[in-house]
């Protein structure tokens, strides 16, 4: 009873934090639009939606003729080099220009541990791969390529958090990463995706790349 006496006496008791309010309601208004920290961010949606969507696309259709596996990892590495560059040197351009909120993680280590990743995954499950047949091979492979990619942008959404860019914004990096987690999780099990796996995921990202695109330049545009 004492205890609920002294707590109705003290006016304070339930009363909320303000130097904690005033920071949050501060953080909130110091969240920028993607655009304005990464100029060019959102013309990347859709540049690496067609250049993934053409990729897809493309080697489905190579597997019409007899091509070399090396043939398909030498046109999907390039895929991902493009994707990596272009991301990168727009984080880095904007880092040379825009004061840095803070202590922020490095894009460069980001990067560098995921393709490293990608290299070492697949040299130990490369003699398990070897056991299969051809067609399941090159999706196991690709299923690994594709798990670090979504690993990446699900990364790079949690990421940008620390760099204060608004929700919004990074939203379309963990609806991406996610979606492509579950693709390359069905991939090697599915066996029409076997086949035309290569194709669908194309077609999703580019999906997703317009989209987004669309969406962060006349819907959500500041």
């Amino acid at each position: 009873m004492t205890d609920n006496v002294d707590r109705a006496d003290d006016p304070t008791a339930d009363d909320p934090d303000v130097d904690v309010l005033r920071e949050d309601i501060e953080q909130i208004k110091s969240a920028m639009a993607i655009e304005k920290r990464y100029p060019g961010q959102r013309r990347l949606w859709l540049v690496h939606g067609v250049v993934v969507g053409l990729a897809g696309v493309i080697t489905n259709a190579m597997f019409v003729y007899p091509w070399p596996e090396y043939v398909y990892v030498l046109v999907w590495g390039a895929v991902f080099a493009l994707v990596g560059f272009t991301q990168w040197q727009t984080s880095a351009r904007a880092g040379s220009n825009v004061a840095d909120p803070g202590p922020t993680p490095s894009w460069k280590v980001v990067f560098g541990t995921l393709v490293a990743g990608l290299f070492v995954v697949t040299s130990i499950v490369d003699p398990v791969r070897a056991e299969v047949e051809s067609v399941l091979q090159g999706a196991f492979f690709f299923s690994l390529a594709f798990t670090v990619l979504g690993m990446g942008y699900l990364l790079a959404g949690t990421i940008l958090r620390a760099y204060r860019i608004r929700a919004i914004d990074r939203y379309p990096f963990y609806v991406n990463g996610a979606w492509i987690l579950v693709f390359a999780l069905f991939m090697p099990h599915v066996e029409w995706l076997q086949y035309f796996g290569y194709a669908a995921f194309g077609i999703l990202f580019f999906l997703h790349g317009v989209g987004t695109y669309y969406l962060l330049t006349y819907r959500l545009a500041d």
